[in-house]
C-alpha cells in the first residue's frame, strides 16, 4: 500500500533523526538517560508548545513514552517529563485513521528491528 510505505520511510526517517541527535540533541539524550538500553525507536507524534516539545515515541512493541523537551533549563527546573503508557492506553487516544496506521506501521517495523 503507497501510504504505508510514505509512513514507513516517515518513521524509519524519524528513528535516524533521533539516534542521530539530528532530530533534537535533547530528546536523545533523555532517551538514553531514561532508556539506555532502547536502541530501535520510532516518532509517532510530535507537538511543539511555547516552552517545550513534546514526542510520542514508541520504544518497544508494548509502550509508548511521552517526553516533554523543554526548550530551556529554565522552562522545566526539575527537568523533563516522561510518561510511559502501554500500547492499549496510547491506542485508547482518540486516534486520526492515519495515526493508526502510523502505529500499526511502526510496531511492524519495531518487531522487525528487534
Amino acid at each position: 500500500m503507497i501510504f504505508d510505505e510514505e509512513i514507513k520511510r516517515e518513521l524509519l526517517g524519524s528513528k535516524e533523526a533521533l539516534f542521530s541527535g539530528e532530530e533534537n540533541s535533547a530528546l536523545l539524550r533523555i532517551m538514553q538517560e531514561k532508556f539506555p538500553e532502547v536502541n530501535v525507536a520510532f516518532i509517532l507524534d510530535w507537538v511543539p508548545e511555547q516552552a517545550e516539545d513534546i514526542y510520542w515515541v514508541l520504544i518497544d512493541v508494548g509502550r509508548v513514552a511521552i517526553i516533554e523537551v523543554p526548550r530551556s533549563a529554565k522552562t522545566m527546573p526539575g527537568g523533563p517529563l516522561v510518561e510511559v503508557r502501554s500500547i492499549e492506553s496510547y491506542n485508547d487516544k482518540k486516534l486520526s485513521k492515519r495515526a493508526r496506521r502510523k502505529l500499526k506501521v511502526a510496531l511492524d517495523l519495531i518487531c522487525l528491528e528487534v
